[in-house]
C-alpha cells in the first residue's frame, strides 16, 4: 500500500482539493493522511470523510512585521518537527501541498527526509509558499498560463483544480425543494467563501425586499460569524411568497450550487472549481486584500472563459442592477451553462493520482531507470 501525507488544512479552498485527491489515491488503494489546522472549518469538512487519517498541526502565515515574523518562524520550526516525526511513524511515498501556512512545514520536512515533494497551485498567482517550494519539489501542479520560478520547467504540470466526490450537478427543480424553497421561482445564492463575506452579507439584506418583489429566492451562506442561522418571507406584488434563507455553513454545497440560478461570490479557486462542476453562472465579486490579487486573476479568468462576470467591491452599489440585468438574459444564462460545461472536462483528479504513482514508482529504480523515467515523463 502506498503512503501519503497531504497538507491542506486553513481554509476551505485548500481542503477541499485535498480531500478530493485522497478520495481518488484511497479508491487506488492508497493510504492518506491529511494535515489539517485547528480551524472551525478544518474540523467540521472532516467529520464527513472517515477513509482518511487526521493530524493537527499548527501554523501561522508568514508577515514582515518583526513580531508576526517572530512567531510565524517559531511555528515553521515546530511545525517542520512534527513532520518530521510523522514522516518516520507514517513512513509516506510522498509529500502533497495545498499552499497556505500548512503546507511550508510539511513540505519542508519531506525534502529533508528525502522524499518526493508535490505542490498544487490552484490559483491564477502562484502563492508565496508555492514559490517557495517550487526550488526543490519533485512536481508542481499550475493553472495553465501561471508560472514560477523553477530550476527544471520539466517538473511543471499544467491542471484544474480536483473537486470532491460529492460535488456533482443535480436537477435544480430537485436541489431547490431540498433547499425548501419554490423550485419555480428563481435562486439567488450568496457566498463569501469559508469565511464569509460581511460585504456581500450586508448587500443582501438590503436588496431582499426588491428580489422578493422579482420573485427572487436568496440562499446566503454568511461564514462562520456570530450570526445565526435565519430566515425571511416576503410576498411579491403577485401575491407570491418568497423565502430567502441564511446560514452560516452548509454541508451540501452540491445540492447549492445546483439549486442556484446565479450565484454572488468571492473568487476562491475551490469556489469557482465547484461552481463549474455544478454549472452554476456567477458574479464574482473578488476580496479585494487577497494576496497578491490572485483573486482578481481569478474573476478575470472566469470571465473570460465565458462563464459569468468579473465585479470589483468598488461598485457593489450597481450589484443589484447587475443581478437583474443577468437573471433575467435567458441567452446570456444559457451561454453562461454551455461554457460552464466546457470548462469543467478535464479528469484532474485521475491525472494527478497517474502521475503521483509514476513519481512514487520511480523511488526504488536505478538511477539510470529513473532518468529514463524523468524523460520520459
Amino acid at each position: 500500500m502506498k503512503r501519503a501525507i497531504i497538507a491542506c488544512g486553513g481554509t476551505g479552498g485548500h481542503m477541499s482539493p485535498g480531500i478530493a485527491l485522497a478520495e481518488e489515491l484511497t479508491s487506488r488503494n492508497w493510504n492518506c493522511t491529511l494535515l489539517i489546522s485547528n480551524k472551525q472549518v478544518d474540523s467540521r469538512l472532516v467529520k464527513k470523510y472517515r477513509d482518511f487519517d487526521y493530524e493537527t498541526v499548527d501554523g501561522r502565515p508568514f508577515s514582515i512585521r518583526p513580531n508576526r515574523l517572530v512567531l510565524f518562524l517559531i511555528s515553521l520550526v515546530r511545525g517542520t518537527i512534527k513532520c518530521t516525526r510523522m514522516i518516520h511513524a507514517k513512513k509516506p511515498d510522498v509529500v502533497i501541498g495545498f499552499g497556505g501556512f500548512l503546507s511550508m512545514p510539511a513540505m519542508l520536512a519531506g525534502f529533508l527526509a528525502g522524499l518526493p515533494t508535490v505542490i498544487h497551485e490552484a490559483n491564477r498567482v502562484a502563492g508565496r509558499v508555492t514559490r517557495i517550494v517550487s526550488w526543490f519539489a519533485r512536481r508542481i501542479y499550475l493553472p495553465k498560463g501561471v508560472s514560477v520560478r523553477t530550476k527544471r520547467s520539466s517538473r511543471i504540470r499544467y491542471v484544474g483544480m480536483p473537486v470532491r466526490n460529492e460535488i456533482v450537478s443535480q436537477s435544480k427543480s430537485a436541489a431547490k425543494r431540498k433547499l425548501g424553497l419554490d423550485p419555480r421561482l428563481n435562486l439567488l445564492v450568496i457566498m463569501g467563501g469559508s469565511q464569509g463575506a460581511e460585504s456581500l452579507n450586508k448587500w443582501v439584506k438590503a436588496s431582499l425586499p426588491i428580489l422578493a418583489q422579482k420573485e427572487v429566492q436568496v440562499f446566503c451562506l454568511t461564514g462562520g460569524g456570530t450570526e445565526a442561522d435565519s430566515s425571511m418571507t416576503f410576498k411579491s406584488p403577485k401575491g407570491t411568497v418568497v423565502r430567502s434563507l441564511f446560514r452560516r455553513f452548509s454541508d451540501d454545497m452540491a445540492t447549492v450550487l445546483s439549486a442556484a440560478d446565479l450565484v454572488v461570490s468571492r473568487s476562491g479557486a475551490g469556489s469557482i472549481a465547484e461552481m463549474m462542476r455544478c454549472r452554476a453562472p456567477g458574479i464574482l465579486i473578488p476580496f479585494p486584500f487577497s494576496a497578491d490579487d490572485h483573486q482578481v486573476e481569478n474573476a478575470k479568468n472566469f470571465e473570460s472563459l465565458g462563464c459569468g462576470i468579473h465585479m470589483s467591491q468598488d461598485y457593489i452599489g450597481d450589484l443589484l442592477k447587475e443581478v437583474q440585468d443577468v437573471l433575467f438574459n435567458e441567452w446570456l444564462m444559457q451561454k453562461f451553462r454551455h461554457n460552464l460545461e466546457l470548462a469543467d472536462r478535464a479528469d484532474v483528479r485521475s491525472f494527478m493520482a497517474n502521475d503521483l504513482e509514476r513519481i512514487v514508482s520511480g523511488n526504488g529504480l536505478s538511477m539510470a531507470a529513473r532518468t529514463e523515467q524523468r524523460l520520459r515523463t
